[in-house]
């Protein structure tokens, strides 16, 4: 095989041709822009091909090569699935420009006639190649959907263009004709109110271009799950956004792992309630919101004589009790721990003392709903105030804790 030009950052085109006086005229009118490796056998031709696909660009082969040289070529590469990515293009004469509909059933992607104009050539392998190197949008649609992730692109107005998977929490007929084209999140999907979030998170990114990556949980038709969404966007060549390029994987086992280890480290086990270990954190980590924050000390009054009269167990379940009675009086906001046997620490957020002991009253009556071996339940309560941050958490947190044991004294002197 003869090399006619020099390789240096040039592509590598096989053409197979005789090799006469117009042979080196051709290649010498491209010698800056290709490497040609010029072969007057199709055998060869074929070697070369098999051997060099992964760094070949294109071939040009004569369609008046002799014995339906160039058929049989364009038949072989056809067959074999390992080149076929590399496009052959048919030098045809002026002969065999009639018959260019036979060289393309056999595979050719283009064709080049005399008179050779460079620009028009090297468009023609140009276009060649880019046409050999992309897959049509069906066939990535296909490719794309073999994923499990669902893939979707968006257009500048935040409407689908295409979606590989069409997701339960969708509403549409199941008809096989529906397409998800054209429509936004608010006019498809079941939960409108994350519809309604998605799509002011689209129009946001339109606006600043910048990727996000979020989990969002969905509950439609009773089927709990967390999705990973991340979004990019995607621009033209003057780097405008165009649309929104976007993943969505289901993360629903990797999340409910992930609030389980969270139960494990931070819930203490017999009443559900937060433990030590998440008091320690929360009070390094107080919610700027917070202020005023009220904290309430409070301690199971008479478990001894439960334990010692009627067995650890039933001392258990007074403290599991306890634990009741707070989740059913207190607001959701309140941060409820259990600290250790049958002590407990309780932050009220953005309440004042007059309204903790309001808490603490409803605590009281409501005491008398729960009882433990025939015996209605008693806690002693001690509280303190914080203002604002000004004030010492640890102070406070005493102060709770040295009016709960007074109140406790005062518990054991009315039984005494």
């Amino acid at each position: 095989m003869e090399v006619l030009t020099s390789k240096r950052n040039k592509k590598n085109v096989l053409l197979i041709k005789e090799n006469n006086e117009d042979t080196a005229q051709f290649c010498k009118l491209f010698t800056d822009v290709y490497h040609f490796m010029v072969t007057t056998a199709p055998e060869e031709g074929l070697s070369t091909v098999r051997r060099m696909h992964q760094n070949l660009s294109a071939v040009l082969i004569d369609s008046e090569l002799p014995d339906n040289s160039c058929e049989m070529f364009l038949q072989q590469i056809s067959m074999q699935k390992s080149v076929q990515s590399v496009p052959v293009l048919v030098i045809a004469s002026e002969k065999t420009v009639p018959e260019k509909t036979k060289y393309l059933v056999f595979g050719a992607v283009d064709f080049i006639t005399s008179p050779y104009q460079k620009e028009v050539i090297i468009n023609r392998i140009s276009n060649a190649i880019h046409i050999k190197d992309s897959a049509t949008f069906p066939e990535l649609e296909k490719m794309l959907r073999a994923l499990p992730a669902n893939i979707y692109l968006k257009d500048s107005e935040g409407k689908y263009i295409f979606a590989t998977h069409y997701w339960h929490h969708l509403e549409h007929d199941n008809d096989p004709d529906w397409t998800i084209r054209g429509k936004t999140d608010i006019e498809i999907r079941k939960d409108k109110e994350n519809a309604i979030l998605a799509y002011q998170s689209d129009l946001q990114l339109l606006s600043d271009g910048q990727e996000r990556s979020y989990v969002i949980e969905v509950n439609a038709d009773n089927i709990l799950e967390y999705l990973q969404i991340t979004k990019a966007p995607v621009r033209n060549e003057n780097n405008e956004i165009t649309g929104i390029i976007a993943l969505i994987n289901n993360v629903t086992e990797q999340e409910l792992l992930k609030q389980e280890l969270h139960r494990q480290a931070y819930l203490d086990p017999m009443t559900g309630l937060y433990n030590r270990s998440y008091y320690e954190k929360y009070i390094q980590n107080l919610p700027e919101n917070c202020w005023p924050l009220s904290i309430i000390s409070a301690d199971c009054n008479d478990l001894k004589y439960i334990n010692d009269y009627y067995g650890h167990l039933a001392g258990d379940e007074y403290i599991r009790i306890a634990a009741s009675l707070f989740r059913y009086v207190l607001f959701k906001e309140a941060v409820i721990c259990r600290i250790g046997g049958d002590e407990f620490l309780i932050f009220l957020p953005q309440t004042v003392e007059e309204q903790a002991l309001d808490c603490v009253a409803l605590l009281r009556k409501n005491a008398d709903i729960f009882s433990i071996k025939g015996q209605h339940i008693s806690i002693s309560y001690g509280i303190c105030t914080m203002p604002d941050n000004t004030w010492n958490l640890t102070n406070c947190i005493r102060q709770a804790d040295k009016n709960m044991y007074e109140d406790k004294s005062r518990h054991k002197m009315m039984k005494s």
